[in-house]
Formats: C-alpha cells, structure tokens, sequence
C-alpha cells in the first residue's frame, strides 16, 4: 500500500511538472504595451521605394521608423524566415529574418516597430522586401540575424485584427502592386478541378495549385510549401471564399497562412 502510495504521488508530481513546463514554453501573450516610438515613414511609401528600384535592385535605409501589424507568421511552416506585416495605409511589406519559429516572438496580430537605418529595401522579383544585407557574388540577400534583432524590432501590443480586404481576381491581376503583402480575401472562387483531392504541396518540393474564380475570369496560382503542415492535407471541391496574402514572384501569386483561412463549402458550380 506504501509501494502504491508512493507511486501515485510522483506520478502526480510528474503529471504537474509536465503542465507546469509546457505552460511556460508557451504563455499566452496579450501585452497590450505600445512603446509608441516616433513614425517617420508608412508601409506603402517604403513598398514604393522597392517597387521603384526595378527587380533585383536594394537601397540602403535611413533614419526612419515604420509600424504594423503583422499578417503573416511563420507558424504552419508556409512562411519561412519572414514575417509579413500591414499598416494603415493599406501596404504591406515582407520582412526577412535569420531565424525560425519567430511566431513565438512575432504571432500574426502582434505591432511591431522597425527601426530601418542599417536594414535594405529590396525589389525581390517584384515583391518588396526589407533586408539586412545583400551579398552581390552569390546574388544573394540575408535576414536581419536574430542576434541584433531587437536592435531593429520592437514588439507593441497584441492582439490586433487586421481584416482582409476583398477583392476580384480582375483587381489583383489588373493592379497587384497595389495589393502586394497585404491580406485580402477572395470569393466565389474555387480550385481547379484537376486539383481537387490532391494535397496541398508535393512531399519534397513546394507545389503551385490554381484557384479560378466563378464565373470564370481567370486563375490565380498558390504558392504551398512542402514544409508546411497542411502539406498533405486534401484541397476541397466546393466553392467559396480564401483569405490569403496577396504576394509576387515575377506574376501575381498568394500565400496561403492556414487551411482555416480556405471557406470552400458551397456547392462547385464551374466545370
């Protein structure tokens, strides 16, 4: 009975500690702190200064300060070692960064302020970016390493909720610089048929799907990661609204955060 006892009290005491710890690897974060630093530039006129070098072309910032939201994390492995983040005057910007997991740090609804000086923008096949450093023999751009980024990144409070903006396919294909790196919402559309059932992204390489909207003016490819994990998920038949973040890569394509963001449950109307 003392045997017995004994038992049950240590595996209490291991069930507790297993609780304890996993409570502290992940509090939940709800710091409504707002550091309130000075902001000397919007998102749309640093999206403008990329947009304006051409493809391929960066430029060292000055002394000025931007502030968002963040729209896209990195936690479902579809985002990788970027941070997607919107401001008010309705631009976005990708933010690029040496270090995973940053969701921990920098969920979606999070404000950050960035300090730029010392960071470039880049023109990235079209996408605006922000950067660290660019190393012109390899043709090749680096994140800001995670061992000075605080010096550039101030968290502000969270949550925030950013909505999406809706919009046609005829919009982000006749204006996408307009659209790039913010979130926006899509309906009546749906996968293409020979996608249906198939899952998300090939095991080993990323995969592009289509969605085509209804009535049919268009389709529009979707960036998936082989990384993500909804990888191996099934794309849906029916139709129905995405929110996604409306990002370039030479053409227009979308950046899918989770499959929570996919509505598809109206009947498929269009072949």
């Amino acid at each position: 009975m003392k045997y017995i006892k004994s038992t049950a009290v240590l595996l209490l005491t291991v069930a507790l500690a297993s609780c304890l710890k996993k409570e502290f690897a992940a509090p939940p974060d709800s710091t409504q702190n707002d550091p309130k630093l000075p902001v000397t530039m919007s998102i749309r006129q640093l999206s403008n200064l990329a947009l304006d070098l051409g493809d391929g072309k960066y430029r060292e910032l000055g002394d000025s300060t931007i502030c968002g939201v963040v729209i896209g994390d990195d936690k479902s492995g579809n985002i990788y070692k970027q941070l997607i983040i919107q401001d008010t005057s309705g631009a976005g910007i990708a933010v690029v960064i040496d270090k995973t997991t940053l969701y921990g740090d920098y969920p979606a609804g999070r404000q950050v302020y960035i300090r730029l000086k010392g960071l470039k923008v880049m023109n990235y096949k079209g996408l605006p970016e922000l950067i660290y450093s660019y190393d012109t023999a390899q043709k090749q751009s680096n994140g800001i390493p995670s061992s000075v980024l605080t010096n550039y990144m101030v968290k502000g409070s969270y949550p925030n909720k950013i909505e999406p903006r809706v919009v046609t396919m005829p919009d982000l294909f006749s204006n996408p610089y307009m659209y790039v790196n913010t979130l926006v919402k899509l309906e009546n559309v749906q996968f293409d048929q020979s996608s249906v059932g198939l899952p998300y992204s090939d095991a080993v390489k990323s995969t592009t799907r289509y969605l085509s909207d209804c009535p049919y003016s268009g389709r529009l490819s979707m960036y998936n990661s082989a990384y993500s994990n909804f990888q191996s998920a099934p794309i849906p038949a029916g139709k129905g609204s995405v929110t996604c973040i409306m990002s370039i890569y030479n053409t227009p394509q979308i950046i899918l955060r989770d499959t929570s963001d996919i509505k598809l449950t109206a009947t498929r109307e269009c072949p």
